[in-house]
């Protein structure tokens, strides 16, 4: 009786072991399947985010080289168009109205004639904008701004010249002025051309001072930086008076209206 007593309890530990033994190879395989699929979903984000990030770097650089190709038609009288493509990538283009509006003025007068403005000078800088989700990059007065939801910030800036060294300044815009709002979204190359429609160029000399006010956009940030750079008098709003000692300054101003077709 003994020697029955003594075997009914040895077999116990084992079955313990092999327990102990299933469980811990459970738990071990889960924590490889729970580390496995965890760097997997933070591996694919992180691709996914680096390649929207590359993309629009991408499309900064290629909307920096097609303003270089477009502001020939600002530049010269003679060239009335210039074409060029971008890679569009899933992404989408925008052109229309409704953009940064405008004024300029030269002593306290509105420069106009002849261009598209309201009865307080204001012109439309219209649209012609690269977006990709909350990224938009975008070809604005004859520079290139690039915008999130922190903020925006010029590539390349418009021209607009303060020197009061030499008392000269020159201000040179381009305003898109798409009738109809249009999109295009794509994943190939798509070709666009920017036709001048209208021209005004004022030339001035002993003026007193040249004003450029920014009544509305949607890149503040960037159109406040913009007037940091020379010897621009920063207004209450955005924009900038160059306002030399004396009343000699020459004022250069060139509004460009344009289209853009693709």
């Amino acid at each position: 009786m003994r020697g029955r007593c003594g075997r009914s309890g040895g077999g116990s530990a084992s079955d313990d072991r092999a327990v102990s033994d299933v469980l811990a190879f459970i738990l071990v395989f889960a924590i490889i399947l729970g580390s496995v699929a965890l760097l997997s979903t933070i591996g694919f984000q992180t691709m996914t985010d680096y390649q929207e990030g590359e993309q629009v770097r991408t499309a900064d650089r290629a909307m920096a080289a097609l303003a270089d190709n477009f502001n020939d038609v600002l530049r010269y009288d003679g060239v009335t168009g210039r074409e060029g493509e971008l890679s569009l990538r899933g992404g989408t283009v925008r052109t229309g109205t409704d953009g940064t509006r405008v004024n300029v003025s030269i002593d306290g007068t509105y420069i106009g004639n002849g261009l598209n403005t309201n009865d307080g000078g204001e012109f439309d800088l219209g649209r012609f904008e690269y977006g990709l989700d909350e990224d938009t990059v975008a070809y604005e007065g004859g520079g290139v701004v690039r915008a999130d939801d922190g903020g925006s910030v010029f590539r390349e800036r418009p021209r607009l010249r303060c020197d009061t060294d030499h008392d000269r300044a020159v201000v040179s815009l381009v305003a898109i002025q798409n009738p109809d709002d249009r999109s295009v979204q794509a994943d190939g190359r798509v070709g666009f051309e920017l036709t001048s429609v209208n021209r005004e160029t004022v030339v001035r000399e002993d003026v007193n001072k040249v004003s450029i006010n920014v009544t509305e956009t949607e890149y503040e940030t960037a159109w406040n930086g913009t007037f940091d750079r020379g010897d621009w008098e920063l207004s209450d709003d955005i924009g900038g008076t160059c306002n030399p000692p004396g009343n000699d300054l020459t004022v250069v101003v060139t509004v460009l209206e344009g289209r853009i077709d693709y």
